[in-house]
C-alpha cells in the first residue's frame, strides 16, 4: 500500500516542471514523507499517514512555511500564504485537495511571490 502511494506521489510530482528532484525521506508501513525540491532553498514536503488519515502538504522556503494544507482525521485546513502560521478552517480552507491540486496552488503562489 505505502509503495503504491509513494509511486503515485512521485508520478504526480514528475508532471510539474518546476520540481527539480523528488526524494523519499521516510517510509514505514503506514507513513511516507517525500521532499519535492524546487530550488536550493525551496521545496514541497508531502507527508501521509494512512493509518491515522493524516495528509500534510507544505511549501517551504529557507526554513519558513509559505503555504500549506493539512488533513487530520478527515478534517482539512489551510495555512494561507498571507499568514502561513495561522489555520484557516473556513469553507475555502477546509476543501479537500489532492496532491495534484496542491501543486497547482503552489505554482500560482510561487508566481505571485516571484519565486518562479
Amino acid at each position: 500500500m505505502i509503495e503504491h502511494l509513494e509511486s503515485e506521489i512521485l508520478a504526480i510530482a514528475s508532471e510539474f516542471s518546476f520540481i527539480q528532484k523528488s526524494e523519499t525521506l521516510l517510509k514505514t508501513p503506514n507513513t511516507i514523507k517525500i521532499k519535492l525540491t524546487i530550488s536550493s532553498i525551496c521545496f514541497v514536503q508531502v507527508y501521509r499517514n494512512i493509518a491515522k488519515n493524516i495528509s500534510n502538504y507544505v511549501l517551504v522556503s529557507g526554513s519558513q512555511r509559505l503555504f500549506g494544507r493539512d488533513c487530520d482525521g478527515g478534517k482539512w485546513h489551510c495555512h494561507p500564504v498571507e499568514d502561513p502560521e495561522s489555520h484557516d478552517f473556513s469553507e475555502d480552507g477546509c476543501l479537500e485537495v489532492s496532491l495534484n491540486d496542491f501543486l497547482y496552488e503552489v505554482a500560482e503562489k510561487l508566481l505571485v511571490l516571484g519565486i518562479l
